[in-house]
């Protein structure tokens, strides 16, 4: 069986586990520059699909890719992940997913991977805690080897900066790709145990997202001189609010859980997003949005600003608090949210979805603000 006929049978075993229709359809399409350990750079075609629907307490995500490079690196591979939110105890989640991967798209034959996970979340605000685990299968040349991770980690923002530390333990029975990876002190016999720190940081301008993710590993199979570490960098640049141009590159680490190997690779690829026609991000000026004034026992007030659009949209509000300068709302059970302490006087604020344009909240006045565009007034007693 000819791969593209591979790929499409798994997305379409992903799009059926949805019948209802997206909040959000991602199409992705590129090419890349991949180089595995001990082998010749090979340039790959990349070709990727993300749905994801949105319900009070459920989010669905299902993705599928593919890697064509008639080469051993030629991959589809598929993800369906549920997270869930608790009515009773709203700042915890539970996210749970499978994802596979067929190896090879010339044929079948190649082998495969399935790996399932469980994490538990914790988040206030702007920050977190997660915990979990996940088990995997890799079969390849006939052979079944078992993996299995644990891993904890936090996250946090500030403004338009965010980032996140992870601690990663893998426990795998697959030596041969450990044995394949660029610094590799022995071969490991048997199981063997690697053990991976990760911090990743993203900064997001008004139409370009930049992240950086540095790895640092040690354990079995790891050169003996120093800790294995790799980086990977990767920004987006936002044509529009539902176009962008997306380039990363650097190294990876080989994972046995998902069976990925030891490469540096060099991409690039445009990708368009198609939101659902949501009444709340069509008519924002009328009704998807609202400020609420609250007088504060120091003075001033604390203004909260809430803006009904999907989970997945990018919701940021500007005014005379930030000095005009885009601050990302944060979302809260079941709305995007900020609160911000204003002193006594007139105050204006806006807000946008998926960077268009500035709109006022619903219930304040309407003026022009100092850049032409569309802001709501309050007066703070």
């Amino acid at each position: 069986m000819r791969g593209p006929v591979a790929a499409c049978l798994l997305i379409a075993a992903m799009r059926s586990a949805a019948a209802q229709a997206p909040d959000e359809f991602r199409v992705e399409a590129g090419v890349a520059e991949v180089r595995q350990a001990g082998n010749r750079s090979r340039t790959a075609g990349l070709a990727g699909l993300t749905w994801r629907r949105t319900q009070e307490r459920l989010t669905t995500t299902a993705s599928g890719s593919v890697t064509a490079a008639n080469d051993s690196i030629d991959t589809a591979q598929g993800l369906l992940a549920l997270r869930y939110r608790f009515n009773r105890f709203p700042h915890w989640h539970v996210e749970s997913g499978v994802a596979g991967a067929l190896f090879g798209l010339t044929s079948l034959t190649g082998g495969g991977n399935v790996a399932g996970f469980t994490r538990v979340q914790h988040s206030y605000g702007p920050r977190g805690v997660w915990a979990g685990g996940a088990s995997g299968l890799t079969n390849r040349k006939a052979n079944s080897m078992q993996s299995s991770a644990f891993d904890v980690g936090a996250w946090g923002e500030f403004k338009r900066t965010s980032g996140s530390l992870a601690a990663v333990v893998t426990r795998s029975y697959d030596a041969d790709l450990l044995a394949a990876s660029s610094l590799p002190s022995r071969r490991p016999v048997g199981v063997y145990m690697v053990r991976d720190a990760t911090l990743t940081l993203q900064q997001t301008f008004a139409a370009l997202d930049f992240a950086a993710i540095g790895t640092v590993r040690g354990g079995e199979g790891v050169t003996a001189r120093v800790n294995d570490r790799a980086l990977m960098l990767a920004a987006a640049f936002y044509l529009s609010p539902v176009v962008a141009l997306t380039v990363s590159g650097g190294r990876q680490l080989a994972d046995p859980l998902r069976a990925l190997p030891d490469a540096r690779f060099l991409a690039a690829s445009v990708r368009v997003l198609f939101l659902r026609r949501d009444p709340a991000v069509l008519n924002i000026d009328r009704y998807g949005a609202i400020a609420l004034m609250k007088a504060a026992p120091d003075g001033g007030a604390t203004v909260t600003i809430r803006v009904l659009a999907n989970a997945s949209a990018r919701v940021e509000a500007y005014g005379t608090f930030s000095g005009w300068q885009p601050v990302r709302m944060q979302w809260v059970l079941d709305a995007w949210e900020l609160q911000v302490h204003v002193p006594p006087g007139p105050q204006r604020v806006a807000v946008r979805i998926n960077g268009s344009q500035w709109r006022a909240p619903a219930n304040l006045t309407k003026v022009t603000d100092e850049f032409g565009g569309e802001a709501g007034l309050l007066v703070v007693p």
